[in-house]
């Protein structure tokens, strides 16, 4: 009972920043129903790591892998679905922001402006896949915005707008 009141409350402040974001131009409208669909939703997928853990990152690398073939991401990087979860994990980032950048900057690293690079972190090269993965978490997490994807990515790639803020935000959804 308790925890349904705070779910309540989370999903109403979910609701009112939506709805700040809405005014800013940034996100598509949320209803408040929706926001606490979410929240119980995030609740119970807690819940259930707790009861069995590692059963929620079989969920979480399951929708990853699926995004994945879906999306046409590079095999090699592909085989790596577990270390963006790991990476995100490690940092407190969105697990779904490091694959997300990784199709709008490279389409799924197939298009790599450098080794091992598919989110073009400052044009570097990187010795492996896991490197550039836990480097673009690291790199958001010391940003100091937390999971707020919109600062996030306006910091990130200052020059691609508003559009490339959906589009990368549309990518997250996707997963």
């Amino acid at each position: 009972m308790l925890l349904e009141g705070v779910l309540r409350i989370r999903a109403r402040i979910a609701e009112i920043e939506a709805g700040l974001a809405r005014l800013r131009g940034n996100v598509p409208p949320a209803s408040f129903q929706g926001a606490l669909e979410e929240a119980l939703r995030v609740e119970a997928t807690r819940a259930s790591a707790v009861a069995n853990p590692g059963e929620a990152d079989g969920v979480r690398l399951g929708r990853l892998t699926d995004y994945m073939r879906r999306r046409l991401f590079n095999p090699q990087l592909a085989a790596h679905a577990a270390d963006f979860i790991e990476a995100a994990d490690r940092y407190g980032m969105d697990w779904r922001l490091g694959a997300a950048l990784a199709t709008v900057e490279s389409s799924g690293g197939k298009n790599c402006f450098r080794p091992h690079n598919p989110f073009g972190i400052l044009g570097r090269s990187f010795s492996s896949w896991r490197e550039s993965i836990y480097e673009v978490n690291r790199l958001v997490a010391g940003y100091g915005f937390g999971n707020d994807v919109v600062r996030i990515l306006r910091k990130y790639n200052p020059s691609g707008g508003e559009a490339y803020v959906r589009t990368v935000i549309s990518e997250m959804e996707r997963i």
